[in-house]
């Protein structure tokens, strides 16, 4: 985070704000959009007041320049501190960077910093281990190569000490594609047909990566209002927010991990060459391309895990970054026997009942529907409907439940294009 340097007129640091230029941004952005201000007309306003209230005074042609250097930090670049030229006219000592309006009270900038961090920019937010994460993780079924390869690779993106360490063991420290490794985008890219397990995996990954670090592992699920409603700049700016936040927030775990999901990641990341695309969403990507290169040369550990069922709606520059990229397909045989299996080993399901169960999900519902199974159409519509009947009949559940609905659910349609192809 970029700290805010107050200078005298031969040079000499004087002082330093409270906060950081970031969090001196996202309020002022907050203000400006909350009192229907414009924040291009409104930034050297707001900083202007914060550094009088600190108890400086700082000219015109010294706030231009201050502004070039915080534009910079407002669009991603990696700056550690803004020098700003200032003339000191009391002796109070500076106490906050925080934007506000005249009626917030000293408890206000007090707990500004927590304010900025409470906004709704993360729909969610985890910490692992978590024994609720963990039980889900282990239900996955199918997916043994897809946890593999995504643990191992948030192990590389997170936690370059330990592939420096394996390069000084075995090839003296010498090998370059180590330094190739390291230099890559934290991001990885999880892609594929619906109800396949991507979101489910994305979101307790986080234990096992706890568990095998021995050390807590964060989750901020980023809400999807970030792409705004459409207004000039608008996009561009809850972008922002959102990444500084997170940061911040890895800022404050002193080394803790962080993943920052993106949930319908082709929303915010569509192609540019989209004849349709407007200009707002061109402006947002360009700014989460920033964002996300900006984490490449922090020492943050902060990887972003985008989540999309349209991959070929994706901006090739998304696609080139990243470290990883794991496609998700409807289960083949061998796994719906084994979702059955292990949904429902209580019943020990015979040879021929489970062949049929997969025969009717998979061939048989291809022929007719044209679509298999997913794992979640088995997992929370098929068994899920097997067990209401027999509930609501005060009886066992039986392997006959299951065949009947079986033969006449239809399984989630294919996505075409984006869409479902009943659409």
């Amino acid at each position: 985070m970029a700290k805010i340097i107050l200078i005298s007129n031969n040079g000499g640091q004087i002082g330093e704000l409270d906060g950081s230029a970031e969090e001196l941004l996202i309020r002022a952005e907050q203000h400006a959009r909350d009192n229907h201000l414009a924040k291009i007309a409104y930034f050297p306003v707001a900083i202007r007041q914060q550094i009088e209230k600190a108890g400086y005074r700082i000219d015109d042609s010294d706030l231009s320049d201050a502004m070039k250097t915080l534009d910079s930090v407002r669009r991603g670049e990696k700056i550690d501190r803004v020098g700003v030229r200032v003339t000191q006219i009391t002796s109070q000592r500076p106490q906050t960077t925080v934007v506000s309006n005249d009626h917030e009270t000293k408890k206000d900038h007090e707990m500004s910093g927590k304010s900025v961090m409470s906004q709704k920019f993360f729909e969610s937010e985890r910490t692992y281990p978590d024994a609720g994460a963990r039980e889900w993780y282990e239900r996955l079924v199918g997916l043994d190569e897809h946890k593999r390869q995504l643990l191992l690779e948030l192990e590389l993106l997170l936690f370059h000490d330990r592939l420096d360490a394996w390069n000084k063991r075995h090839h003296g420290g010498s090998l370059r594609a180590c330094q190739i490794m390291s230099s890559r985008a934290p991001l990885v890219l999880l892609e594929g047909d619906v109800g396949c397990g991507k979101t489910v995996l994305a979101q307790t990954i986080g234990d096992a990566l706890a568990t095998k670090m021995r050390q807590k592992v964060h989750l901020l699920k980023v809400n999807t209002q970030v792409r705004g409603s459409g207004m000039v700049g608008e996009m561009s700016d809850l972008i922002v927010q959102a990444f500084t936040q997170a940061e911040a927030k890895a800022a404050s775990l002193h080394g803790e991990p962080v993943l920052l999901l993106i949930d319908e990641a082709d929303a915010l990341a569509a192609k540019r060459t989209d004849q349709h695309m407007h200009h707002e969403d061109k402006a947002g990507l360009n700014t989460l391309l920033q964002r996300i290169d900006g984490l490449r040369q922090s020492n943050r550990r902060i990887a972003v895990i985008f989540i999309t069922n349209r991959p070929d709606a994706l901006d090739p520059a998304i696609r080139r970054r990243s470290a990883l990229r794991l496609t998700f397909g409807r289960p083949n045989d061998e796994i719906l026997g084994n979702l059955f299996c292990e949904s429902l080993p209580e019943l020990s399901l015979s040879g021929q009942t489970l062949k049929s169960l997969v025969s009717l999900t998979g061939r048989d519902a291809k022929k007719k529907y044209d679509a298999t199974f997913t794992a979640s159409d088995i997992t929370d519509r098929l068994i899920p409907a097997a067990l209401r009947d027999a509930y609501s009949e005060d009886r066992a559940l039986t392997t006959e439940d299951l065949l009947r609905h079986a033969k006449i659910m239809e399984p989630t349609p294919m996505m075409v294009d984006g869409a479902t192809n009943d659409e």
